[in-house]
């Protein structure tokens, strides 16, 4: 019988999260039989009623024309259980994803990669940039489906490092029948989805600035507005009260960021032979000036049936990105800092258009003119990768086959960080430039034999050995120099006072071994098992083996009898599995030399690490429990999950006496002697649900809505000594989860004069005005413990509506910059701040949000409480898209085969809960912002053309 694929489309969401379907119509009859279709490990399809695990899927039509670089950034709302948190707004950057929790402390916590059936490399390979995503250089139009594989039955047959989930990604490849060429063009422009914190203007500072002198030197703002215009607070404080400048820095550091991209395929074959090619181009611009992403590739994905027996094929993948960056946190040539930090007295540019430099190189305040250092600096990485993967499938005998994959990823980044000389950081070593390489070469060797066969008729038996070996090779060589010629001047060789010379190399590999059983009886009980074992190469030799492995098990109610008579059910399927897999850790067991000093000129060596042979991987032991039940022939699906997922063997520094030597790592910001060990453990645990409903069906209208909710329990359950970790305002203890708060709980401003309080015990009750006499508490998580998604599908004629939304409640973040931005007058000459700080205690203001302003603030008002503590609760339109599809006979002797024209937006509303809250929501994965780049909303239109 035929297998046709059908694609529902944005963000349907059937049982597990998949929306593919295997359709197989029996020729004796006009019933249709439909199952859904799912992509598991290495290169095999399972359809959801053989499941035993939990897995959610996205597919093409649902990321489709989504105008964001990287797929990791799609997952948000799409899958149940999985949470993602975008860093920063950088174009082309990274996105953390947690499936299913947060896995470790010290050790992985985003899950790996596989595409077409081949690990890749994920994250940030940069050295120079802020932030860059190498999976951003995978074009999402390529992308035929995502799959995330979320408990043990699903992600235990990838063994050692697949505790934190694993996503796999499966790209187009051709069908058979004549040449399809598809064209798909889109534009539009980018701002800012949260407006952020702003900088004050000039009236606005001089207000705030006033009131701070008068409440120091016990005057009134009158007497400060008078005497600063004729010079009795210096000279720098009378050109702030008699100046007529009043600079908008977000205008000096802002554009109107565009964006743009272009898609062509071609695909067909025949019986013996499919091909797909495409190549695409990605432009997206930030908001920001210097802060861009590119993207050149090309794809070429060929199958080819050479006998009856075998098959093979190939999969090549080429592009060149290049991405430009922004510092974030405390740099000055940080925009989104230097906004809150500039002197709004200052010029942002000469009569003449030109910049503003200031005097002697430096605005009035020491800072560097942000627009130009971002117009003349940069920081910048550009990609070259390069993916190749082929395959061979030999039929050994009629439920007998071998399979052997091979695949390759070359990522070669070259980081180039330019200083000039004229202004800015470069100014005082008269430019300076650092350049690096950083090669990785990484292959990945796999061996599969799969025997599949019957005992009756009913008890069917599928087995697979699987042999898989991968290896990663880095080479890193990078220098710097100051002193340059010419401002025109940028290779390294133009520098002529060279300052280091740095070059790294590593080789690290991995091999296991894994045996799978697939047993299902009339596909009424269906078990899965798998053990592998798994050796790495960076374990001392004692403790590079581990064993890993999964038992699930289902059962489909709906074929039994009974419930076959109940006609409004279509789908009761229960299901549970357990198992054992790895999490990698990225800790040394060995002690060693670093020759990397100079004593005399002669090489010196420091210790590095300490011995440990004990050392080994951490353990994720996941619980899965689930019920699928599908209502109406599946018009009604309903998924409902639990899952406890416990590790083990946490990987904590542990401190060491003074005597024992002094090993800290280079990268380490500790400063005392400790050993990584084994020892702690932490469990993650929820629910997930899953609903679509397809309300109506029918010959020219459709609609569907559905949704995902999830909650999400992280809690410590023992860690060294049963001691707790305070790291800043974060806590790790017994009893609470990861990136818990701990800090002092503040208690708003004391309305007869204006003075700070905070609570004495942290949590209520009696308040001080001293700092030092409040109780540091817990005061909640940074993670959403509440997130989902919900989707809309509309169309009429010719007409397609789609749209997602998403949520998450439960997270808070904290302002960490809020000690400058609402310092209290503390900083308030030489960093003005933001207009959060407006709100300030006076006699006729006495129920203020800040409390009164002094100069040189000595309350310690703008330390780190839960004054600067914003929930993260959001609702967010995440997507949405119009088109218009015109008709066949529309397009009658015109060549095409179909043209669509379609406007879309994303992030283009979001609510805050929380007034306070001044960045991203989606920013719940990390306890802090660090005033990064905001995230952009997108609004574009673009058509598609279909030969």
């Amino acid at each position: 019988m035929n297998v046709k694929l059908r694609v529902l489309s944005v963000g349907a969401l059937f049982f597990i999260g998949t929306t593919a379907f295997a359709q197989k119509t029996k020729k004796d009859t006009a019933t249709t039989e439909i199952d859904e279709v799912v992509m598991v490990g290495f290169g095999q399809k399972k359809a959801v009623k053989e499941l035993t695990g939990a897995v959610g899927t996205m597919k093409s039509d649902a990321i489709k024309d989504v105008p964001v670089a990287s797929v990791d950034k799609m997952l948000q709302g799409r899958v149940s259980g999985v949470q993602t948190g975008n860093a920063s707004g950088q174009p082309g950057g990274f996105a953390s994803v947690r499936v299913r929790g947060i896995a470790s402390v010290n050790g992985g916590v985003n899950p790996i990669y596989v595409v077409d059936g081949v690990r890749v490399q994920s994250g940030d390979l940069t050295t120079g940039a802020t932030t860059a995503n190498i999976l951003a250089n995978l074009n999402s139009d390529d992308i035929e489906s995502v799959t995330v594989l979320k408990d043990a039955a699903s992600t235990a047959v990838y063994g050692a490092d697949a505790g934190a989930g694993v996503i796999v990604i499966t790209t187009k490849s051709g069908k058979k029948g004549k040449p399809k060429i598809s064209l798909n063009f889109e534009s539009g422009t980018n701002s800012r989805a949260i407006e952020g914190m702003r900088g004050l203007n000039t009236e606005q500072y001089r207000y705030l600035l006033a009131n701070a002198l008068a409440n120091y030197d016990g005057v009134t703002p009158e007497e400060v507005y008078a005497d600063a215009a004729t010079g009795g607070y210096g000279a720098v404080a009378q050109n702030i009260y008699t100046t007529s400048n009043n600079t908008n820095w977000r205008d000096v550091t802002s554009r109107s960021g565009y964006q743009n991209s272009v898609n062509a395929s071609i695909s067909g074959g025949n019986d013996n032979i499919t091909y797909y090619n495409s190549a695409n181009y990605f432009l997206q611009e930030s908001e920001l000036k210097g802060s861009d992403f590119k993207r050149l590739g090309f794809t070429s994905k060929i199958d080819y049936k050479a006998t009856d027996k075998f098959k093979f094929g190939t999969d090549i993948q080429l592009s060149y990105s290049r991405i430009n960056t922004l510092p974030n946190g405390g740099g000055f040539a940080n925009p989104i800092l230097f906004e809150l930090f500039a002197r709004p007295t200052d010029p942002g540019y000469n009569a003449d258009g030109t910049y503003y430099l200031g005097n002697s190189g430096r605005l009035s305040n020491n800072l560097f003119n942000s627009g130009y250092v971002q117009d003349n600096n940069y920081f910048r990485a550009s990609t070259a990768r390069v993916f190749g993967n082929i395959y061979g499938e030999y039929q050994i005998l009629k439920n007998l086959s071998y399979r052997v994959v091979f695949g390759t990823e070359l990522n070669n980044i070259e980081n180039d960080t330019y200083y000039n000389p004229i202004h800015g950081d470069g100014y005082q070593v008269n430019g300076r430039k650092t350049e690096s390489t950083t090669r990785y070469f990484n292959w990945n060797l796999q061996n599969i034999v799969n025997y599949n066969f019957k005992v009756g008729d009913k008890n069917r038996f599928n087995i697979s050995a699987i042999q898989e070996a991968y290896q990663r090779n880095m080479r890193y060589v990078a220098g710097q120099g100051v002193n340059v010629g010419s401002p025109n001047l940028e290779t390294l060789s133009n520098f002529i006072k060279p300052v280091y010379a740095r070059g790294e190399k590593s080789v690290s590999s991995r091999n296991g071994y894994a045996a799978v059983v697939n047993y299902d009886y009339d596909k009424l009980i269906l078990v899965d098992a798998s053990v592998r074992r798994d050796a790495l190469s960076n374990f001392t030799p004692g403790q590079k083996w581990g064993t890993f492995y999964s038992v699930g098990v289902g059962v489909d109610l709906a074929r039994l009898q009974f419930v076959k008579d109940w006609e409004k059910i279509s789908q009761f399927k229960l299901r549970g599995s357990y198992g054992k897999v790895g999490n990698t850790i990225s800790s040394i067991p060995y002690s060693l030399y670093e020759y990397t000093g100079n004593y005399n000129d002669n090489p010196a060596a420091t210790l590095k690490y300490v011995y440990n042979p004990d050392l080994r991987w951490e353990t994720v032991k996941p619980l899965s429990l689930g019920v699928d039940m599908g209502f109406f022939k599946n018009r009604l699906t309903v998924t409902a999950e639990y899952y406890n997922k416990k590790t083990e063997d946490l990987v904590f520094s542990v401190p060491l006496q003074m005597s024992q030597g002094l090993p800290i790592p280079s990268e380490s910001t500790l400063t005392y002697p400790f050993k990584d060990v084994n020892v702690g453990s932490l469990v993650n645990k929820g629910f997930e649900f899953t609903v679509n409903y397809d309300v109506v069906r029918g010959e020219d209208f459709n609609l569907s809505i559905g949704g995902n909710l999830s909650t999400l329990k992280n809690e410590i359950t023992s860690l060294y000594g049963g001691q707790d970790v305070i790291t800043g305002s974060t806590i790790l203890r017994e009893g609470e989860g990861i990136g818990t708060f701990y800090i002092r709980k503040w208690a708003g401003v004391d309305p007869t004069n204006g003075d700070p309080l905070w609570y004495k015990n942290g949590m209520d009750g009696e308040t001080t005005n001293k700092y030092a006499e409040a109780g540091l508490a817990v005061q909640g998580r940074s993670y959403s413990n509440v997130f989902g998604g919900v989707n809309l599908n509309v169309s009429y004629k010719n007409f397609t509506l789609s749209a997602l939304g998403t949520f998450g409640f439960g997270g808070k973040v904290l302002n960490d910059w809020a000690s400058y931005t609402q310092s209290d007058g503390q900083y308030v000459f030489s960093y003005p701040g933001s207009t959060d700080a407006l709100d300030f205690w006076t006699p006729s203001n006495p129920n203020a949000a800040n409390p009164k302003p002094v100069y040189l603030n000595a309350t310690n008002s703008n330390r780190s409480s839960t004054r600067f503590l914003a929930k993260t609760d959001y609702l967010r339109l995440s997507n949405i898209r119009v088109g218009y599809k015109f008709t066949s006979s529309m397009l009658k002797g015109t060549g095409l085969n179909g043209f669509e024209v379609y406007a879309q937006g994303n992030n283009i509303l979001t609510h805050r809960y929380d007034k306070n809250l001044k960045f991203d929501p989606e920013n719940n994965l990390n306890a802090t912002n660090n005033l990064n780049l905001p995230v952009q909303k997108t609004v574009s239109l673009g058509f598609n053309l279909q030969f």
